[in-house]
């Protein structure tokens, strides 16, 4: 069984869903954060599915990555799933595409038809190529010059119907449903004999993509035009989802349901740092949570445990762990 090292989590995902929680539905942007939120959702499902068929590799021999995400002539790019072993890497793009993918010979263009309607889709194997292209080129830049970088599109909805025009081998070839990847790596690793790295020079090269890993923190307000000021606070209750609850006496108070809680704030501070910014000041706590305490804020600090730089009034705290939810567990 293979060992997949999970890079990060999608910050992303978890910054659209502390928007969710805190516009209403009837804001003009709530479509397109609800469109993004469906499509970001569906692929990290098609991603996690990858799992089980990764799963099946040695992990003695591979070494699996997911969501590596590096730096390459002062641009990012990220890889769905990069498989590395001793004679060679594999960079994987994945999608849960459903209904009918075409690939065009003519225009090297997708297709994507669902119930009687195609329309025209990023070529995933395009895409592939570009980031094995990158791959291979940062690798070069690390001195790992003798690696062969190949690439594939796997679509992880085994229903899909794949087509292809004829004649589009070049494109066919490195395509695949998840459920024949792992004899696709098979057919790779026959091909590949002879190792590039040793032992050593592949701890190394872990090493090095793991500390050059870099997770994205989209700014989301941002991408949607949204200023902070439109982002409603409050601590929301967790029964009813009614906001902003009330805070008496160390517990706060739902006053649509009755509920009472010790913990609803640990929710809205998470929403703070993803959505507004990765420090908080007491006062800023105070305004974002609705409460008039210092001590209080002082005390709901304490029960957190966050990094903090300064003293007293001018304590500045900090996001814990970048890519975590920040507060989870704590409850």
């Amino acid at each position: 069984m293979s060992l997949i090292e999970e890079c990060s989590p999608s910050l992303r995902i978890q910054k659209l869903e502390a928007l969710i929680g805190r516009i209403p539905e009837q804001h003009p942007v709530w479509p397109d954060v609800m469109n993004e939120y469906k499509s970001r959702l569906a692929g990290q499902r098609g991603e996690k599915s990858m799992y089980f068929h990764l799963s099946m590799l040695s992990d003695s021999k591979y070494q699996i990555y997911h969501g590596i995400r590096l730096q390459y002539r002062g641009f990012f790019f990220q890889i769905d799933f990069l498989v590395l072993c001793a004679a060679f890497a594999l960079v994987l793009e994945v999608k849960n595409r459903g209904g009918e993918l075409k690939f065009e010979k003519e225009f090297n263009q997708a297709t994507c038809k669902r119930n009687g309607q195609a329309e025209r889709i990023k070529n995933p194997v395009l895409q592939a190529q570009l980031q094995a292209r990158k791959l291979k080129g940062w690798l070069e830049d690390h001195n790992f010059k003798d690696i062969p970088v190949h690439y594939l599109f796997v679509n992880s909805n085994e229903k899909t119907l794949i087509l292809s025009d004829p004649g589009n081998e070049h494109i066919t070839r490195h395509i695949c449903n998840s459920e024949v990847l792992i004899e696709k790596i098979d057919q790779l690793a026959n091909y590949h004999q002879m190792d590039k790295l040793d032992a050593k020079e592949l701890r190394k090269l872990k090493r090095l993509l793991l500390s050059k890993h870099t997770p994205a923190n989209p700014d989301i307000l941002k991408q949607f035009n949204l200023s902070p000021n439109e982002i409603p606070t409050g601590v929301k209750c967790p029964t009813c989802d009614y906001i902003p609850i009330d805070y008496r006496h160390g517990t706060w108070c739902c006053p649509k349901c009755n509920m009472k809680s010790k913990t609803a704030h640990i929710p809205a501070i998470d929403d703070y740092f993803l959505l507004i910014k990765p420090k908080i000041t007491n006062a800023e706590l105070r305004a974002f949570l609705h409460i008039d305490s210092i001590s209080v804020a002082g005390k709901i600090f304490a029960t957190m445990n966050l990094p903090f730089t300064g003293k007293y009034k001018n304590r500045v705290y900090m996001i814990s762990h970048s890519g975590d939810k920040i507060v989870e567990g704590r409850q």
